[in-house]
C-alpha cells in the first residue's frame, strides 16, 4: 500500500496508523484494538438525553445517543466526504460548549409561545484545507447537530460533495413508520411527499429509499424518535432521504443521502463556508415527539427574513417585514367538488363560496387551478371579484403552477406576476407542483439544490408583497416558517385530493408528518371514499395543524344546522397543543386550545376501539362542549351537549374509519 507523505502525517496525528516491524521471524500477533482517541458527551438540560461523541483510532468520527438507559442511536458514522480535500483524516483543533435558551412567538404552529433550551457543543476538527465544525445540540426533547466547513485560509469557493456520511444506527427490533420514496420512473424523478407512512422491521429497510421525517420505536422501549431535518431553506444544500448502504444491507443503519428527485447533473456542488441543515431527532415518549417543535426550536431567536436594503426603506416599507399582516384564517376551497363542468373560471360559483366564507366567519376563499382560463379573471375581472370579496370581509388566493407559470422558474416573471395579482387585491399563492412534474424538461425539481433556492426566491418576492404562500406538490416542512411567517400553509401529505384515501393514512400521518408543520389535508365532511366517517373528517378539521385549514365540501353542507356552529369555530392559529393518547396504526387523540376555548378531537383506525380522555389539562372552571360522534351506520353524527371539568374523564366508543369531536366553550 502506497501512502502519500502528505496523508501519513495526518495518520499519524491522528493515531490512524500502527507502525510494526517488518522482519523474517514469527508473525506478531495482531493488536488489539486502541481505544478512541478523545470523546466528549452532551448533556440535555434535564439529564435525560445524553450524546456522546467519539473519535475512534483511525481518526472517524462518530456519535450515540441514549434517553436514560435506552439507546436512541447506535454508534453512527459522522462526517463529510468532498472532492477538494480528504475529510477523513482529521485532527482536533478545539472545543466550544455553551447554554442555548431563549423564546419566540408563532404566528402559526403548534403553540403560540414557544420557549427553547439546550446544551450545545461545537468540535473544530483540521484537514489539509479545511476545517470541520461538529455542532451538537442535547435538548430535553431530542437532539440536532449540523456541520460547517470552511476553508482554512478564511476563503471562499465551492466544495463538491461525493457524500454526506451521517448515520443513525436503529437499535436491534427497533420498528420503523416510514414513507419510501416513489416515483413516476416513465416520465422522472418527482416526490411530493404523498405516500403513506408504512409500519416495517428496522431489519426490513434493505433496497427501499426513505424520506423524513421518519418515526421509530427504539427496540423494544417506550422510547420514540422522529427523525428529519431543519433549516434546508437557505443552506444552499439539497434535500436529503435515508438509505441503508450496500455495505449495510439489513443493518437498520440508515445513511443520509442526496435526493433522489433531482434534475440536476451539478447538485451536489455547494458554497463555502457552508452550514449543512441540522439533523434532528425529536426523542421521548409519544407525548413529548407529538408535542415537539424541535424542527422549528433549532432556529433559535432568529429574526424573520429582511431584504438586504433594508435599512435604507422607509419606516412605511420597513413595517412590511414584522409580518403583522399575515392572518392566518380557515379557507373556502371548492375545487374538490367541482372538478368536472363546472370549472374554476366560473363567476357565480366562485361568487358563492365568498358568500360561505363570509357567512363562515372564513378569512379566505381560494382561485384554484383552471381559474386563469378564458377571459372570466382577467386582470379587470379579478380585480372585481378581489373588490366584491374585499366588501365581504373574505381575502383572495390564487393558484399557480412554482414552474410552468413562471416559464420554468424565471424570477422576472414570477415578480411581474404577482405585481399583476397584488394589484388586482390578490392575499396570497396556493402554488403547485414544486416536484416537477406538470413542467416540460424541468431544469430542477424536488429538493435539489436550485428547487431549494427557488422555494426561497418565492418566500422572498411573495414577502416583499405582502402575500401568503401555501404551497401543495412540494418538499416537507423544514423549520422555515421561523424566517419566512408568510408560508402559512403546506401540502406534503396524503390528503383528500386521494379518492382511496382511508383511516391507516391519516392516523399514522400524526404521528409522523403531522409533528413537522402545517397541513394542507383539506378536510371534507362527507367522506369521499369508505375509509373514513364524517366523523373523523370533522376531527381532521382539528387535528390538522394548518395556518389556512382548507374546508373542502359543498357550500350547503356547512349550512346544516348540526355542524354549522362547529365549522364556524375551528381554529386556523392555536394557542396550545396537547397530545392525549393514541399509537401508530390505530388511533389518535389530541387537545387544542384557542383563547379560553378547547378542542378535543379524536381518529380512529381500521378496527373498533375505546379511547380515554383524561380532561384534567383544562385547569380551572366549568366547560359546556358539544360533543359530535358517528352516528350508527357513521354516516352522519350525532351531538350532544355536556359538562366538563378537569376532573372529567371520559371512554368513548370510536368506530371503525371513525372520530370524535369535543368543542369546549369556558362557563
Amino acid at each position: 500500500m502506497k501512502i502519500s507523505a502528505k496523508k501519513l502525517a495526518a495518520a499519524l496525528m491522528a493515531g490512524s496508523i500502527a507502525l510494526t516491524a517488518v522482519g523474517c521471524g514469527p508473525t506478531e500477533q495482531k493488536p488489539a484494538p486502541k481505544p478512541d482517541l478523545n470523546s466528549w458527551n452532551v448533556t440535555s438540560p434535564d439529564g435525560t438525553i445524553d450524546v456522546r461523541i467519539g473519535m475512534d483510532s483511525a481518526g472517524a468520527l462518530y456519535y450515540t445517543v441514549q434517553k436514560g438507559d435506552v439507546a436512541v442511536v447506535d454508534q453512527s458514522t459522522l462526517g463529510f466526504a468532498v472532492a477538494e480535500d480528504d475529510l477523513s483524516f482529521l485532527t482536533f483543533e478545539g472545543e466550544k460548549t455553551e447554554r442555548v435558551t431563549g423564546s419566540y412567538d408563532n404566528v402559526t404552529g403548534k403553540r403560540s409561545h414557544v420557549e427553547y433550551d439546550c446544551n450545545q457543543t461545537t468540535l473544530t476538527f483540521k484537514a489539509w484545507q479545511f476545517y470541520l465544525d461538529v455542532v451538537m445540540r442535547a435538548y430535553d426533547d431530542g437532539y440536532a447537530f449540523r456541520y460547517a466547513i470552511r476553508g482554512v485560509d478564511g476563503g471562499e469557493g465551492t466544495l463538491t460533495v461525493e457524500e454526506e456520511k451521517t448515520e443513525f444506527a436503529l437499535p436491534e427490533n427497533s420498528v420503523v413508520w416510514s414513507q419510501p420514496y416513489v416515483t413516476n420512473k416513465a416520465t422522472g424523478k418527482f416526490f411530493s411527499y404523498e405516500e403513506a407512512y408504512v409500519r416495517r422491521k428496522a431489519s426490513n429497510l434493505a433496497g427501499k429509499i426513505i424520506s423524513m421525517p421518519m418515526l421509530y420505536q427504539a427496540g423494544e422501549s417506550e422510547v420514540y424518535s422522529l427523525i428529519t431535518e431543519s433549516e434546508l431553506i437557505g443552506s444552499g444544500f439539497y434535500g436529503s432521504f435515508l438509505e441503508e448502504s450496500e455495505e449495510k444491507e439489513g443493518t437498520g443503519i440508515l445513511q443520509t443521502v442526496r435526493t433522489p428527485a433531482t434534475a440536476l447533473e451539478t447538485d451536489n456542488v455547494v458554497s463555502y463556508p457552508f452550514e449543512s441543515p441540522w439533523r434532528v431527532g425529536i426523542t421521548g415518549d409519544m407525548k413529548t415527539v407529538i408535542e415537539s417543535e424541535l424542527v422549528e426550536k433549532v432556529y433559535d431567536d432568529a429574526e424573520y427574513w429582511k431584504p438586504d436594503d433594508y435599512d435604507s426603506l422607509t419606516a412605511e416599507e420597513q413595517a412590511t417585514y414584522d409580518y403583522s399582516w399575515v392572518e392566518p384564517g380557515v379557507t373556502a376551497w371548492n375545487w374538490l367538488r367541482y372538478t368536472g363542468s363546472v370549472g374554476q373560471n366560473d363567476w357565480d360559483l366562485q361568487i358563492s363560496y365568498v358568500d360561505l366564507a363570509a357567512e363562515m366567519g372564513w378569512k379566505y376563499t381560494i382561485l384554484d387551478g383552471g381559474w386563469s382560463a378564458g377571459s372570466t379573471f382577467n386582470t379587470a375581472g379579478l380585480t372585481k371579484f378581489c373588490e366584491y370579496a374585499a366588501q365581504k370581509g373574505v381575502k383572495v388566493l390564487v393558484w399557480c403552477d412554482a414552474l410552468v407559470d413562471f416559464s420554468n422558474g424565471v424570477e422576472s416573471l414570477l415578480c411581474s406576476k404577482l405585481d399583476q395579482w397584488k394589484s388586482c387585491g390578490v392575499a396570497g399563492i396556493k402554488i403547485d407542483f414544486f416536484d416537477g412534474q406538470n413542467a416540460n424538461a424541468p431544469k430542477f425539481q424536488g429538493e435539489d439544490i436550485d428547487m431549494i433556492k427557488w422555494y426561497e426566491t418565492i418566500y422572498q418576492e411573495t414577502a416583499r408583497r405582502q402575500m401568503i404562500v401555501n404551497c401543495h406538490g412540494a418538499n416537507k416542512p423544514t423549520g422555515e416558517r421561523r424566517i419566512y411567517p408568510n408560508v402559512i400553509n403546506r401540502e406534503a401529505i396524503r390528503g383528500n385530493e386521494m379518492r382511496n384515501i382511508d383511516s391507516s393514512v391519516t392516523v399514522n400521518s400524526m404521528f409522523t408528518r403531522g409533528v413537522l408543520g402545517s397541513c394542507d389535508f383539506t378536510p371534507v365532511v362527507t367522506p369521499r371514499s369508505s375509509g373514513m366517517t364524517m366523523g373523523q373528517q370533522m376531527a381532521l378539521a382539528v387535528l390538522y395543524e394548518s395556518g389556512t385549514p382548507s374546508m373542502a365540501d359543498y357550500a350547503d353542507t356547512y349550512r346544516d344546522e348540526l355542524i354549522n356552529n362547529f365549522y364556524k369555530s375551528v381554529p386556523a392559529a392555536r394557542d396550545e397543543t396537547v397530545y392525549l393518547c393514541g399509537l401508530p396504526d390505530e388511533y389518535y387523540c389530541a387537545a387544542v386550545r384557542v383563547g379560553d376555548e378547547w378542542f378535543v378531537a379524536g381518529i380512529n383506525g381500521i378496527l373498533e376501539s375505546q379511547a380515554t380522555i383524561d380532561f384534567s389539562f383544562l385547569g380551572e372552571g366549568s366547560y359546556t362542549a358539544e360533543f359530535f360522534t358517528d352516528a350508527e351506520g357513521a354516516k352522519t353524527v350525532e351531538k350532544q351537549t355536556k359538562t366538563i371539568t378537569s376532573a372529567t374523564k371520559e371512554t368513548v366508543s370510536m368506530a371503525k374509519n371513525g372520530g370524535f369531536v369535543y368543542h369546549l366553550t369556558k362557563v
